[in-house]
């Protein structure tokens, strides 16, 4: 279950920030990066052993956009939640 609300918050993600022309292209990257490294955690059958480091730039990406982008702030801190749950 945490999976499916984990991969739907991405989806989120991405169609907001499809429709933000506003975020600059440094966020842009270090958020596609975050995905690439929550798909391959999805991936994953055991947890590798770098999911600590997922979670510290989820939390640092969210801080970032917390003043001007609050609704893509607001999917990365669901983003956090969901990995902790899956125990990331």
């Amino acid at each position: 279950m945490q999976k499916e609300q984990l991969k739907q918050t991405l989806t989120t993600l991405h169609e907001e920030l499809a429709g933000d022309q506003t975020v600059d292209p440094e966020l842009q990257t270090l958020l596609v990066t975050l995905d690439d490294d929550i798909q391959k955690l999805l991936a994953a059958e055991t947890q590798p052993p770098e999911t600590n480091s997922v979670t510290d730039a989820a939390e640092a990406l969210a801080a970032r956009f917390a003043a001007e982008h609050p609704r893509l702030e607001a999917l990365v801190r669901e983003l956090v939640a969901s990995l902790a749950k899956m125990g990331v």
